[in-house]
């Protein structure tokens, strides 16, 4: 089983971060490795919003598709479909996502993730895989006056 770590990743970082996701990928591994400083706990409070476990297995369970298996088991929520399942819980402010592959989270999980918010960025704990979980983003980032090349 792979491990991953999913953040649910503030409106205005994720907009001014969405196409550098390897800064966040490198500051989401130092807050791994020194979890006991105060100035990266801070700023990672401040980028990342809280995840209320109980509430978010609530919508799991409401929005997920009828053929899709949600259930509580104490701190833990499994979901499954046909030979597919995912395990999810919360361990020092991530959510943390164990499945056999990758892809079984972006057809179980992902696109339940995508209703309730879209800036949730994974990162593999065991794996060297991150992103965010949904390209739609990027339309909203089309700015007319931004230039990226000038004519003179």
């Amino acid at each position: 089983m792979n491990e991953y770590a999913i953040y649910w990743i503030e409106e205005n970082v994720a907009k001014n971060y969405y196409h550098k996701s390897d800064l966040l990928h490198r500051f989401f591994l130092e807050c791994a490795e020194k979890e006991d400083e105060v100035i990266i706990r801070k700023q990672f409070r401040f980028i990342t919003r809280k995840i209320h476990f109980y509430k978010f297995a609530m919508h799991l369970k409401t929005f997920s598709s009828p053929d899709i298996y949600v259930k509580r088991i104490g701190n833990r929520v499994l979901v499954k479909k046909g030979e597919e399942s995912l395990c999810l819980y919360i361990e020092n402010g991530e959510l943390i996502l164990r499945c056999r592959h990758l892809a079984v989270a972006v057809s179980l999980l992902f696109p339940i993730l995508e209703d309730i918010h879209p800036y949730f960025f994974v990162q593999g704990k065991d794996t060297p895989q991150y992103g965010w979980i949904s390209p739609k983003f990027i339309k909203e980032l089309n700015d007319e006056s931004q230039v990226l090349y000038n004519f003179l």
